[in-house]
C-alpha cells in the first residue's frame, strides 16, 4: 500500500516536473517571478524525494541530491537579483529539475 502511494506521487511530481518546464521556455513575458518560483519548488520536491529515498549509507548520492535543490534555489536568486541572467536561470532550474528526475529513476 505505501508503495503504491509513493509510486503516484512520483508520478505526479514527473508530471508536474515537465508541465513547469513547457511553461517556463514557452512563456513570452520575461517578467515574471510566479513561475520561476513554482519550478523551484518542484526541484525542491525533487531534491528531497531523492534524498529520502537513499539508504544512510550512500553520502555521496544524498550530498548530490541536496546539490539539486541548492541549484534551483540558486537560480531563483539569481534571477531575482540581476534580470539580466534570466536565460541561465532557466538552465539552471532545467539542470536541477532533469538531475532530480534522473536520480530518481536511478
Amino acid at each position: 500500500m505505501a508503495l503504491a502511494i509513493s509510486k503516484i506521487l512520483f508520478i505526479i511530481v514527473i508530471i508536474a516536473a515537465v508541465l513547469t518546464q513547457f511553461f517556463l521556455y514557452r512563456r513570452k513575458n520575461q517578467s515574471g517571478h510566479s513561475l520561476f518560483i513554482i519550478n523551484m519548488l518542484v526541484g525542491i520536491v525533487l531534491s528531497y524525494l531523492a534524498f529520502t529515498a537513499l539508504p544512510a549509507n550512500y553520502t555521496g548520492q544524498k550530498v548530490l541530491a541536496i546539490a539539486w535543490g541548492v541549484i534551483a534555489v540558486v537560480a531563483v536568486v539569481l534571477k531575482v537579483t540581476n534580470e539580466k541572467f534570466i536565460t541561465l536561470s532557466k538552465i539552471l532550474l532545467s539542470i536541477a529539475i532533469i538531475g532530480g528526475v534522473v536520480q530518481l529513476l536511478a
